[in-house]
């Protein structure tokens, strides 16, 4: 279950705060989620945090912890990311025990890192490819940024790119977002996924190359990986071929 929201944080009750847990509560009163604890991604001022994540249908209200944060955003717009249920929601007979919980909740999320897979020529790298990564991290713990060689921008787009590999390596490590950055490996392509083994690997909205040979990959091999389509931003703006032609003049 992938689902994200954007909402404003409220003060509740604080009764959280007496078993050590702050939390941060968001009103919800869509019917669309079930009573389950999550593994959550949160974005606050464009900085990313892990959270386990609690949702009551009965009070249509979130009740979330947020692993070593102690912050005051009440009030504040914050982007949530549902990835996936960790267990139901259950009975808690009195606070000790539901202490021990909330610990075992937030080693089974610690324990269950999310790798996240993406990869383009970067080429003139610009406002699109800082959003590219932007979303494609928010599904993950982890991000991993493959780099497209010379070669191979050349055998699968028919031209050279305009800069060469080690600055297009730069231009995305100046960027901060991704967590690690490698080259394609000309010889084996599929490499890295056998490698990292990512849970997801995400792809531009019309990214279409190597994405053939990519999803035969994973079914022939029958891998639980999922591919993540995301939203196009400014296209008729912020798109390659516009800014080159632009920084050709």
């Amino acid at each position: 279950m992938i689902k994200i929201i954007k909402w404003i944080v409220i003060k509740w009750k604080q009764l959280w705060r007496t078993i050590w847990f702050n939390t941060a509560n968001i009103e919800y009163i869509k019917n669309d989620i079930d009573d389950w604890v999550y593994k959550i991604n949160i974005i606050i001022d464009n900085v990313f945090y892990h959270w386990a994540w609690s949702y009551n249908k009965n009070k249509n209200l979130f009740e979330s912890h947020i692993f070593n944060f102690n912050e005051d955003i009440y009030w504040k717009i914050i982007e949530i990311i549902i990835i996936e249920k960790i267990r139901d929601n259950q009975k808690i007979n009195n606070i000790d025990e539901l202490r021990k919980i909330i610990e075992n909740d937030i080693i089974n999320i610690k324990n269950n890192s999310k790798t996240v897979l993406t990869f383009w020529t970067f080429d003139v790298v610009h406002e699109w490819h800082k959003n590219f990564l932007f979303q494609a991290k928010k599904y993950s713990d982890k991000l991993i940024t493959i780099v497209a060689t010379d070669k191979n921008i050349q055998k699968f787009k028919w031209k050279k790119p305009l800069n060469n590999l080690e600055k297009r390596i730069n231009d995305i490590k100046e960027l901060n977002i991704s967590d690690e950055i490698i080259w394609w490996n000309e010889n084996n392509p599929m490499i890295w996924i056998d490698i990292y083994k990512p849970n997801y690997i995400c792809l531009w909205y019309d990214q279409k190359w190597f994405s053939e040979l990519l999803y035969n990959y994973i079914y022939k091999n029958k891998l639980d990986i999922k591919i993540i389509r995301l939203k196009a931003y400014k296209k008729n703006i912020y798109k390659s071929s516009i800014i080159k032609k632009i920084n050709s003049k």
